[in-house]
């Protein structure tokens, strides 16, 4: 099972070059958020996930492997102030982003990593104000079009061009968020390990 996040980058190269190599095993993907994938492993349903949490936040009593780490970017209507206020490249300015309404993920779905983005709010003396919640990614940008409010989401979504949307650096400094793959350790059959073997050789060769 996977994220969504997964599938903007990472994940469709790994899945082509793996069934190039093992023709013979059939890879069945199911996207799916963090919290139904711990439970889908926890019954068997699953071999593998791949899933989003805070750094040091992934879920205790899983094998894991991770396998990207990246800061949190801001998704802004096009033409809200702050996506017009400075060069792309710059982040935008901190003292107007914490009263902005925001588009964000239940926290049941993503407890670390909301949590991390809560408490970006409270060092800056705010509490986040949450204009509506979306569970996919895509749905969240999709609202940000639709200027309900700001997000923020993993870097990886920068790829998801919706129109009227931008995305800009975060104020620093920026939540980070790692995704990693995660399995059961006394449930590992010899194809599942050539999953994780083929992940890691991938990750090895990018760096």
């Amino acid at each position: 099972a996977f994220v969504s996040t997964v599938g903007f980058g990472l994940l469709p190269p790994w899945v082509r070059s793996f069934r190039q190599r093992y023709p013979q095993v059939a890879l069945e993907l199911i996207e799916a958020t963090g919290d139904v994938q711990l439970a889908a492993l926890a019954r068997g349903d699953i071999d593998a996930g791949l899933l989003l949490h805070a750094p040091g936040a992934a879920p205790a009593g899983l094998a894991r492997l991770v396998v990207a780490h990246e800061p949190l970017l801001l998704a802004l209507p096009e033409q809200h102030p702050l996506a017009r206020a400075q060069p792309a490249s710059a982040p935008v300015d901190a003292a107007a982003v914490w009263d902005e309404p925001v588009v964000i993920f239940p926290r049941p779905i993503l407890p670390s990593l909301y949590d991390a983005i809560v408490e970006r709010y409270r060092a800056a003396g705010r509490v986040p104000q949450v204009a509506q919640e979306a569970i996919q990614m895509q749905t969240i940008v999709n609202l940000v079009s639709a200027e309900l409010g700001i997000a923020w989401v993993p870097q990886s979504v920068r790829q998801f061009q919706r129109p009227g949307v931008v995305y800009r650096a975060a104020p620093a400094p920026a939540p980070t968020c790692e995704t990693s793959l995660v399995w059961r350790a006394d449930a590992c059959p010899p194809v599942l390990q050539r999953w994780v073997a083929h992940v890691q050789a991938a990750q090895a060769g990018a760096e």
